[in-house]
């Protein structure tokens, strides 16, 4: 059997696969599933912090390294708010009380930003803040890290809700010694949580479909959220403004059509803020196009509900259009309809409930902004390691199934997805059914391998055994084949009786001759003084062997000795005593056990003395001083004879008892 090479390729995947499954994936954050906010709604997301863990619900913020939550002793005070809301803490996500948590350590209180650098530093952002390390984890059940740095604000202004940094700059605290504390993107990324350094964020939107929540993903992108395209953006060289895009125009269509900006700006992209920070000459276009008012109090453009149902009913959209470069090159529109502009702003930043449109003018180019309402139909994504990030404008398909694509680190020396393009990636990645089927398959090719493995391995070992143990036939010994008897001239007279007979066959075969072997034979011995020496065959006619059946002596002459008589011919009185057959023990020459049994009669020194085991191949002499005729008798016992065991394929003394025919002779 011979496994085919598509099953190694499977064993080869699955291997691989497991390898891979040891590597960190992507890490998805749902939504919250609540829409809030006092300049949304906004879909929130969940966080966990201190010990025991206190939840609390915060804002995505891409230019923030840090994690601010509302304070519990001050965000809901008469300090914050001049009359507190009577939902204030639900309202505000929640508040933390850092004297209930045991793993809160204090570091100090200090500004968000200084010198005009730091967190919405561009915005006039302003805020005081008592930070400290504490324990901090991601939605519900997500992974949790210790020591990250944790700020605590009071005032609602400029966060009503709390924020949850996804910038990978450290913290710095300058007055501690320029001392510094990684951000939570950098830590899950340090502690093998994801693979790469790289997170894709949408807002959501409250009025597509019924209700989208907003998506967070590190190490990855979901391709079911967005409509592909081949832009790639460039990280900018200033950290506190680096997801930086060129729009190149800003269109309106509705009743009518308008260009909104003539000249191409570069904007930063920053969720921190609900707001499109725009030059005075795009705001007055806004303001002709849609019709809108500035609210000098408030500083927003507030929309009564007249106008705003006018607004919904009129389909009006704005385009923008953005790129990498200022002319030219690849471009991705993104279209936003005018419900994502339908905000609604409460206290305290107006002093009464009402719709308005986030639209802010900017002071200097350092603060043209896309703020999270575009975010609301852009998908963005973010890769710190290869300094690029994809825009991509949002789909909404009701009950699309979740497709996660990982963005893995460029020093992963498996790493095959280029994340600067959307297209070419969600293209050449197998969908997690198709990866679930190949792994399935695999498995089930290594499972076949192995049996088939085991199988021949089986079959083999049953071969073996069978041809190792299984039964013979026992050969004939060749030394008696090739011996005197077969070579006898009662043999040729019974060869040639049988040819005459018309039979073919020869008068022995080599189981005639095994089994004439494995019948035990006793020779006689005279127990008188007179009479020819004990092994001297005295030779009679053939017609004087009465019922021998034509058994032969070595030298060819018929059997001399008849039943129940001495070698005298005199008949014998009493039988003989028994002899085994086949005790275990030493035997003589003539077949007489050394030592016989006691039933036996002992024999005599001088008889003793002339049966010793001859080792010269002749038969002993009667006296030792005497000479005699040799025997013609010749011992086969060779060198390798072992007493009480007669293995077939050895030569075997004529005299040497060898069994019951019933025993086997091994």
């Amino acid at each position: 059997m011979r496994p085919s090479k598509g099953l190694f390729a499977g064993a080869f995947l699955v291997a691989k696969t497991a390898a891979q499954n040891d590597k960190p994936g992507p890490l998805v954050i749902p939504g919250s599933q609540y829409f809030e906010g006092n300049d949304g709604p906004w879909s929130t997301f969940d966080i966990r912090v201190g010990t025991p863990e206190q939840f609390i619900r915060v804002l995505p913020s891409t230019a923030s390294p840090h994690t601010l939550v509302p304070l519990t002793e001050l965000a809901c005070s008469r300090e914050a708010f001049g009359t507190i809301p009577p939902d204030c803490a639900v309202s505000r996500g929640n508040l933390f009380d850092p004297n209930e948590s045991s793993t809160w350590q204090d570091i100090g209180q200090y500004g968000i930003n200084h010198d005009g650098v730091g967190l919405g530093a561009h915005l006039g952002y302003d805020a005081g803040v008592q930070f400290g390390l504490e324990k901090l984890g991601l939605g519900l059940n997500g992974p949790e890290l210790d020591d990250q740095t944790v700020g605590m604000i009071a005032a609602p202004e400029p966060f009503y809700l709390g924020i949850f940094g996804l910038s990978n700059q450290p913290m710095n605290f300058t007055s501690l010694a320029n001392t510094s504390s990684p951000s939570f993107l950098t830590t899950l990324k340090d502690q093998k949580k994801i693979p790469s350094l790289s997170y894709s964020y949408t807002a959501g939107a409250k009025y597509r479909l019924k209700q989208v929540y907003g998506q967070l993903v590190f190490s990855g992108y979901d391709t079911s959220r967005f409509r592909e395209n081949s832009v790639s953006f460039s990280l900018a060289e200033d950290i506190t403004r680096d997801l930086v895009v060129v729009v190149q125009s800003i269109s309106y269509s509705g009743s009518n059509s308008a260009t909104l900006l003539n000249e191409p700006i570069e904007m930063f992209i920053d969720s921190t803020d609900p707001n499109i920070w725009l030059p005075e000459e795009a705001c007055e276009a806004f303001e002709e196009a849609f019709g809108l008012q500035l609210d000098e109090e408030s500083g927003l453009y507030l929309v009564n509900d007249t106008h705003r149902n006018r607004l919904l009913d009129s389909d009006a959209q704005v385009s923008f259009r953005l790129s990498d470069v200022r002319s030219g090159g690849d471009t991705v529109t993104i279209v936003l309809p005018y419900a994502a502009f339908d905000l609604t702003a409460e206290a305290p930043l107006v002093a009464n409930t009402s719709h308005y449109f986030p639209l802010r003018r900017a002071n200097s180019s350092s603060q043209y902004t896309l703020g999270r309402t575009f975010l609301q139909e852009a998908y963005l994504s973010v890769d710190y390691e290869r300094k690029t990030f994809n825009l991509s404008s949002c789909i909404w398909n009701q009950g699309a199934q979740e497709t996660i694509i990982p963005i893995t680190s460029p020093d992963d020396p498996n790493a095959d997805l280029d994340p600067s393009s959307n297209s070419s990636s969600g293209n050449s990645n197998l969908s997690t059914g198709a990866i679930a089927g190949i792994v399935v398959g695999a498995v089930l090719g290594a499972g076949l391998i192995a049996g088939g493995i085991a199988l021949c391995f089986l079959r083999k070992r049953r071969k073996w055994i069978g041809s190792t143990y299984a039964a013979k036939e026992p050969e004939p010994d060749e030394s008696v084949l090739k011996g005197p008897v077969f070579n006898s001239p009662s043999f040729r007279h019974a060869s040639e009786s049988t040819m005459q007979n018309g039979s073919s066959s020869v008068p022995f075969s080599a189981a005639d001759v095994s089994g004439a072997r494995s019948t035990p034979t006793t020779m006689g011995h005279s127990h008188s003084g007179s009479g020819p020496s004990p092994g001297m065959v005295t030779g009679v006619s053939p017609n004087e062997t009465g019922t021998s059946g034509g058994t032969v002596e070595l030298d060819g002459d018929g059997t001399a000795v008849k039943p129940n008589t001495e070698l005298d011919g005199r008949e014998v009185q009493k039988p003989l005593p028994a002899v085994a057959e086949n005790p275990p023990g030493v035997f003589e020459l003539p077949g007489v056990k050394a030592g016989a049994d006691s039933g036996s009669k002992a024999m005599e020194p001088q008889q003793e003395q002339h049966r010793a085991p001859s080792t010269v191949g002749s038969l002993p002499s009667v006296d030792e001083g005497r000479d005699r005729t040799p025997s013609p008798l010749t011992s086969t016992v060779g060198p390798n004879w072992r007493p009480g065991r007669v293995s077939m394929m050895e030569p075997v003394s004529p005299d040497t008892p060898v069994g019951r025919p019933s025993e086997r002779p091994f």
